[in-house]
């Protein structure tokens, strides 16, 4: 799959770009469709293992573009126009590796709330995206026996608690809401006053606005009773929900403001201090997403920078877009030590795989500095190739290849798997 959603810099003919805008703009080709396959190679991928539903809501921004774009509708400040894709990313929860896009939704969004709009029913309302995506994620791995959803504070709805988990379904959600608990009292309270059970301490990850840091944080957890809130209650769903939840603070933040504090809510059974450390441990995994909208976005596929007009066709293009994106983090993440037990095939066909090892002996240098040092076939091993047609030098020393990096090789190796395809004899 070419990765720049830009149709300048997809196509490298002009026929190549008449193709593609052909493509995206045939109502044959349908966002289901191509989701549905995605999910059924991701499903291949994730058979037999505990896998992380990791789920957020990005919006694709076209406002610079307005005037030539139509049937769009506005974004998160009311006036641009755009729309908004939110991804269900299956992850390994063992070694934290992409197994690939499980669902999606992508939608524009038309007209304002109604007055009423927190006494609609949940299916009524934008939000139901959360549950909604999930349940297309879960659907598809039909051979996944464990599966954890996961979600930030915008996920923090009754319903999801209350309609997701299952036999194998359990849900991870960060906190927003201080919601009334089922005797008496609030849950924000109820979990400070709980004794301390250890403390841990990790790598934060940076983001705008705030640097990278080490954090050491208090770590709590209880179990509580949820109520059902009164305001659009559903006589579907029961009156009080039995969760558990881990809360862990920082100490000594840099600022009160800047303070890490999360409150995790989940189905996951959590009686000891190993176990809440588990339960911090697969939330911390969410920020694969927020990696992949970058690529998504800024980092290299720039979907935002499309010249398609058409709102059907934009969404087409959002949901490939997705799975590209999703093909670059596997590669990311597969670069080092995860991908070692992974094989090349998860990513690339048989014929890819021929032409990779034929890169792969020309790539190579003739120290043993400059040799492919990961196991052949595997993962680690084409993403070493990946990076280096996409101009990183090979050398371990050097920063490790990034989401930029993994996009141009794929171009340059796409372009050579074409033409080896058609050199190829029949």
């Amino acid at each position: 799959m070419r990765l720049s959603a830009g149709m300048r810099r997809l196509a490298d003919t002009r026929a190549e770009k008449v193709a593609f805008t052909r493509l995206f703009r045939n109502p044959h080709v349908t966002v289901r469709e191509i989701l549905r396959t995605a999910a059924a190679r991701t499903a291949e991928a994730a058979a037999g293992r505990h896998v992380l539903i990791i789920e957020d809501s990005s919006e694709i921004n076209y406002e610079a573009k307005a005037s030539r774009k139509r049937g769009l509708g506005r974004v998160g400040n009311g006036k641009d126009v755009g729309l908004f894709v939110h991804p269900a990313l299956a992850v390994d929860a063992v070694d934290g590796s992409v197994l690939g896009l499980a669902a999606a939704t992508i939608w524009r969004r038309e007209g304002r709330k109604q007055d009423n709009y927190q006494a609609l029913p949940i299916e009524a309302k934008e939000s139901y995206k959360w549950i909604a995506t999930a349940e297309a994620a879960c659907r598809a791995l039909t051979d996944t026996p464990l599966v954890t959803v996961i979600g930030d504070r915008e996920a923090d709805i009754y319903e999801v608690f209350a309609r997701l988990p299952d036999a194998r379904t359990h849900v991870l959600i960060r906190a927003v809401r201080d919601r009334a608990l089922g005797e008496q009292g609030r849950l924000f309270s109820e979990i400070a006053r709980t004794p301390e059970v250890g403390r841990i301490a990790f790598d934060l990850q940076a983001r705008p606005g705030r640097s990278a840091r080490t954090v050491s944080l208090a770590v709590r957890l209880a179990a509580v009773t949820l109520r059902q809130p009164r305001l659009g209650a559903d006589p579907r769903d029961p009156r009080e929900l039995p969760l558990n939840i881990v809360e862990v603070r920082e100490i000594d933040p840099p600022s009160p403001k800047d303070a890490v504090v999360w409150r995790l809510l989940t189905t996951h059974t959590v009686n000891t201090f190993a176990d809440a450390i588990a339960v911090v441990d697969l939330y911390r995994k969410r920020w694969i997403i927020e990696q992949l909208f970058r690529t998504l976005k800024s980092q290299a596929i720039d979907l935002e920078e499309s010249l398609l007009a058409d709102g059907d066709a934009l969404e087409r293009l959002a949901a490939t877009a997705l799975i590209a994106a999703t093909r670059v983090m596997q590669l990311v993440h597969g670069r080092g030590a995860v991908g070692h037990t992974v094989k090349a095939a998860r990513l690339f066909g048989s014929t890819e795989v021929t032409v990779l090892e034929r890169l792969i002996d020309n790539l190579e240098g003739k120290t043993e500095r400059q040799k492919n040092p990961h196991p052949s076939h595997s993962l680690a091993w084409a993403a070493w190739c990946i990076a280096r047609l996409g101009g990183w030098n090979g050398y371990a020393k050097e920063r490790p290849p990034g989401p930029i990096t993994f996009c141009n090789g794929l171009r340059r190796f796409h372009a050579i798997a074409d033409g080896f395809a058609l050199a190829k004899p029949n």
